[in-house]
């Protein structure tokens, strides 16, 4: 009885139904998800299965030996691995895929950070103007954006060129960028970076948007300037987030292709090629199918490790939760 003599309300415990077959709903996400498991198992498992027999096979018909069973290619174990991996060339791509994936996640991530900033700052119109510009550039698709960038950039009637030849003493009038494969790539780096920034900027601004302005105010009133603010403050904040957008911004520009390839009309020349172009030309443009079978599989295992490494910073994150 309470203070009123009115008997205390009965407390309602959730009891845990069974469905008429009596599996526990416990498990019905589980169900749920086996349809979708078995589609992409029957989509994607034989072709890696295959691409795995031919990486450990030796290729006698060039031509149709994507087609050909097993016992039509004699296994040779990893001996096409040790020919890839001796290969000069194979490191001199492994080393411009490196510096190229790192140009392009840092350069990404600090505009992206910049523009989550602006978007934090500025009036509410600005914000849905600049977010649905940036949807619609989320929305071109690779092949579309490349041809645009290919014609901006263009020696002849590129407008790049033109605007930049206005400017006193730039003499730009028919420049080619392309001719010098570290400019080429320079151009296909403003690609990817373009079209990267539209989820960088607005995932970094949802981030700073859970910053407590309790915390900023009182490091304002400490006299902290807005950028030991942001540096000791708002940066730790983030920082969960960013180790995930980096991962995943690791995966994406390791293995551009797109942009590469179209951007160099379907032929890129060697001073052009990262790995998922070495790959396509060692193993479709040159029909070496086995060779670019290994260099997939290597490809495969790089990507795998970085996702190791997103998938524990997930775990991480909801362990801190």
């Amino acid at each position: 009885m309470t203070a009123t003599g009115q008997a205390p309300p009965a407390v309602i415990r959730p009891r845990t139904r069974r469905l008429r077959n009596g599996v526990r709903p416990l498990g019905l996400p589980y169900l749920l998800v086996v349809p979708g498991t078995i589609v992409i198992v029957a989509v994607a498992g034989w072709p890696l299965v295959k691409i795995v027999q031919l990486s450990l096979s030796k290729q006698e018909n060039s031509k149709f030996a994507l087609f050909h069973h097993h016992g039509d290619t004699p296994f040779v174990g990893l001996r096409n691995f040790a020919d890839v991996l001796g290969d000069s060339t194979f490191w001199t791509v492994v080393f411009r895929t490196i510096v190229f994936t790192a140009v392009n996640v840092t350069v990404s991530l600090l505009l992206g950070t910049a523009i989550a900033v602006l978007l934090n700052r500025v009036s509410n119109w600005a914000r849905i103007l600049l977010t649905t510009t940036m949807l619609f550039v989320w929305a071109v698709p690779t092949t579309v954006s490349s041809q645009v960038f290919l014609w901006m950039f263009n020696n002849q009637f590129g407008v790049v060129n033109w605007l930049l030849d206005k400017v006193p003493g730039v003499h730009m009038q028919g420049h080619d960028w392309y001719a010098d494969p570290v400019q080429g790539l320079g151009v296909v780096s403003v690609v990817v970076i373009w079209g990267a920034l539209p989820l960088l900027a607005v995932s970094l601004h949802a981030g700073l948007t859970q910053v407590p302005t309790d915390v900023l105010d009182a490091a304002r009133v400490d006299g902290a300037s807005a950028w030991q603010t942001f540096v000791n403050v708002t940066l730790p904040y983030l920082r969960p987030l960013l180790i995930v957008l980096t991962t995943l911004s690791i995966i994406w520009d390791f293995g551009v292709f797109n942009q590469i390839f179209f951007m160099r009309n379907g032929h890129p020349e060697p001073g052009y090629q990262t790995i998922g172009i070495y790959m396509y030309q060692e193993g479709v443009g040159s029909s070496r199918y086995n060779l670019g079978s290994t260099i997939a599989v290597l490809m495969m295992v790089c990507v795998l490790t970085m996702m190791i490494v997103y998938i524990r910073q997930l775990v991480r994150m909801g362990e801190a939760e």
